[in-house]
């Protein structure tokens, strides 16, 4: 992948537009309770039942259709 960046500002640049896309976007699934809402972190705990066994997906990779 470091080949696509000719230098480390375009891929900290990169990094910053995907941790921009994740803010309020992160998909959260609980798999003990199965509770769904959207976040901002990726280690959100279910607020439902407190479990950390939760699925993160982060909503910018599913597609607009």
């Amino acid at each position: 992948m470091s080949e696509a960046f000719p230098d480390s500002s375009q891929m900290q640049q990169w990094h910053q537009g995907i941790e921009m896309a994740d803010r309020n976007n992160i998909f959260c699934h609980c798999r003990i309770c199965s509770y769904e809402w959207v976040d901002s972190m990726t280690d959100a705990v279910c607020s439902q039942c407190g479990s950390k066994d939760v699925e993160h997906i982060s909503c910018w990779q599913f597609p607009d259709d």
